[in-house]
């Protein structure tokens, strides 16, 4: 039912739904709203702005996450007696605990490690 009165064409509506029940039980008033924001309707148009600013402000966030996991937060560097040293990452670190206690032992690096001695040559 298309009405210039809202109010005449829901009433009529309901009378017809009412009427078209005893038939057909699962029937049901779809009341279209307009996509535009009418004189009548408070707010809306804030509501979706706020709405719009929420939904930025957690894809923003979600990036910076994202960005953070990818960056390397802490490098960690151990030196032994001899002058050797191990850089290793906090990822690294967490993924082998032991690496740094084997190192600090006196075991060599493994293989793509990266150990120098005081005069800067790098060894693997």
């Amino acid at each position: 039912m298309v009405d210039d009165d809202r109010l005449r064409a829901r009433r009529e509506a309901r009378e017809l739904l009412g009427e078209i029940a005893v038939l057909d039980p699962e029937a049901a008033l779809d009341v279209r709203r307009h996509g535009v924001v009418g004189d009548t309707d408070k707010g809306g148009l804030s509501a979706d702005t706020v709405g719009l600013l929420i939904s930025a402000g957690s894809l923003i966030a979600s990036a910076v996450q994202i960005w953070l996991a990818r960056v390397p937060q802490r490098t960690i560097i151990a030196t032994r007696s001899d002058g050797a040293s191990l850089r290793i990452s906090g990822r690294e670190a967490r993924e082998d605990a032991e690496k740094i206690a084997r190192f600090l032992a006196g075991e060599t690096p493994e293989s793509g490690e990266r150990s120098s001695k005081d005069d800067g040559a790098a060894t693997n």
